[in-house]
């Protein structure tokens, strides 16, 4: 006798972006002993495994958003934007690159150099694709899905 339910479906891709943020997130752990900002390179940890459960999250709900450009775009947002997230806060923390750390940035040692600022500073402002993402969900959720 097959008891088996049917697994529900998930979107595997999406599932391997959260598995590889979260090993990146913590694999962050261990750079705080050489990072010129170990607070900072901290933060990134927490940021990368944060952000791979919510990877997680995604794979889970995202056959639910059916398939259109919206759904699309919003998929381009969130991987960008939490990749640039990520690799943006630990920059900041090998670097310590303090210009965007608004709240830990006082207490960070000086060292980076302009353009090592120039870079965390875009790729910070490029995470807020995630919140593009957000809105674009909420827009695929107004309807049904499309096959």
């Amino acid at each position: 006798m097959d008891n088996a339910r049917p697994m529900p479906a998930i979107d595997r891709a999406l599932a391997a972006h959260g598995a590889v943020m979260t090993f990146l997130g913590l694999l962050s752990g261990f750079t705080t002993m050489f990072a010129k900002s170990p607070h900072t390179a901290l933060e990134a940890h927490s940021i990368g495994v944060v952000q791979g459960a919510l990877l997680f999250g995604l794979a889970a709900i995202w056959p639910a958003l059916g398939k259109n450009g919206v759904v699309t775009a919003a998929r381009i947002s969130a991987l960008v934007g939490l990749y640039a997230n990520w690799i943006g806060a630990q920059l900041a923390g090998l670097w310590s690159a303090k210009g965007m750390m608004v709240v830990s940035g006082s207490s960070m040692p000086g060292g980076a150099t302009p353009w090592m600022e120039l870079i965390v500073k875009i790729l910070l402002q490029v995470s807020t694709l995630v919140m593009v993402m957000c809105l674009l969900i909420l827009w695929a959720l107004r309807k049904k899905p499309e096959a």
